[in-house]
């Protein structure tokens, strides 16, 4: 008997849709049995199925259309709907009963799959039935996103205010609150904690853990940039970083950076870790990590580190890679450098209502550099 989760669906999709043999009945009964997860979706789609609907073939084509792409998307098609291109891509061809047919409880399928995905039952799938646990852990989680070129903002339930800049994610309990109050965050937010001594809030990142009672900082934790970083306002925050298991206290203006590099401490102290590594035979140290101030743009003294929620972008003596790494998300756009010295050249700036064009039109006053755009990709090059 094929009792993959896949043969599963197959089956119910057949039942639903009315094409089932009795034996594939049996079968059904004798696997919903056995994995006994499977019966609560399984009602919910019967329900909707029953439910009486007005008919429109051009509406479920489309939504099939939509459907399938998003599995194929997912990467979880595995070529199932492959031959069903032709539909799909809007072609002509001819369909014969046969195809009808089969389309009906791939419908059927993929209707049934789309609900699961939204209940949190993606984790059925790639257990292979063993998803008691994941489906329960997936339906109490609240996740909140941005992508490149947008920010939100959001408040929690104890009232904890958050502003998500670009590209960023957030991730907290439904049951956040009763007992805990823990977030885990990709990216860049700005918080602004309401105080609750009992009830300390915490904050996951890769690179470090936050603890704080009532407080308002910012932290920076973007994949694949050279550093994390944890920038207070007011109040006090405990830093524990990971792969030390040492903690640090941060008092207000205070900000700390990390290097996402690995490197081999060789001091330890509140202002300064170094690595040591080897380069042509010769000790090279490098910070790990400091602990500064602050920085504020010189013309009106904004706090460069949370400008971002009032919705400019600052930046001061920052070198031009890591200033495309900010537009990038800030605008949404692809930039890449035809000249590696240009990376290195220093900038300062503040955007806030100007497009991008605008943005690197100002800052070629600055720095002699030329530059092409083309959809939503940019290309920097040195003066001829």
């Amino acid at each position: 008997m094929d009792n993959t989760p896949e043969h599963i669906w197959l089956l119910i999709a057949r039942k639903l849709s009315g094409e089932a043999t009795t034996e594939e009945l049996q079968e059904l009964e004798q696997q919903l049995r056995q994995h006994p997860d499977a019966g609560y979706p399984k009602e919910v789609f019967h329900d909707l199925w029953q439910s009486p609907v007005q008919q429109d073939r051009q509406y479920s084509e489309t939504r099939y259309k939509e459907l399938v792409q998003q599995i194929k998307s997912m990467g979880i098609d595995e070529g199932r709907f492959t031959q069903d291109d032709h539909f799909i891509n809007n072609s002509q061809e001819e369909e014969t009963p046969v195809k009808s047919s089969k389309r009906r409880w791939i419908v059927a399928l993929v209707s049934a799959a789309a609900v699961f995905l939204i209940a949190g039952g993606i984790y059925f799938l790639q257990s292979g039935g063993n998803s008691s646990a994941g489906i329960a852990e997936a339906q109490l989680k609240n996740q909140i996103s941005t992508k490149n070129g947008s920010k939100t903002s959001l408040v929690l339930p104890d009232g904890t205010k958050v502003w998500l800049n670009a590209g960023s994610e957030l991730v907290y309990d439904k049951n956040y609150g009763n007992k805990l109050r823990e977030v885990s965050l990709v990216g860049e937010a700005y918080f602004d904690v309401v105080k609750n001594p009992e009830r300390p809030f915490l904050i996951h990142t890769r690179k470090m853990d936050i603890k704080v009672l009532g407080t308002a900082f910012n932290v920076k934790c973007y994949p694949g940039e050279k550093t994390t970083e944890t920038s207070l306002v007011r109040g006090s925050i405990e830093v524990t970083l990971k792969d030390r298991q040492e903690k640090i206290m941060l008092k207000p203006n205070e900000k700390l950076v990390i290097n996402n590099n690995d490197y081999i401490p060789v001091k330890e102290n509140r202002k300064q870790a170094q690595e040591v590594s080897k380069t042509a035979g010769t000790l090279v140290e490098k910070p790990i990590i400091s602990l500064s101030h602050l920085t504020f743009y010189p013309a009106d003294s904004t706090v460069i580190e949370t400008a971002w929620v009032q919705n400019r972008l600052v930046f001061s003596g920052e070198n031009f890679e890591e200033v495309a790494l900010k537009m990038e998300r800030w605008y949404n756009v692809r930039i890449k450098f035809n000249n590696e010295k240009l990376k290195d050249e220093p900038l300062t700036g503040n955007f806030e209502k100007e497009t991008v064009g605008e943005a690197f039109r100002a800052l070629q006053l600055a720095c002699p550099f030329s530059f092409t755009m083309k959809n939503d990709e940019i290309t920097i090059s040195k003066n001829k």
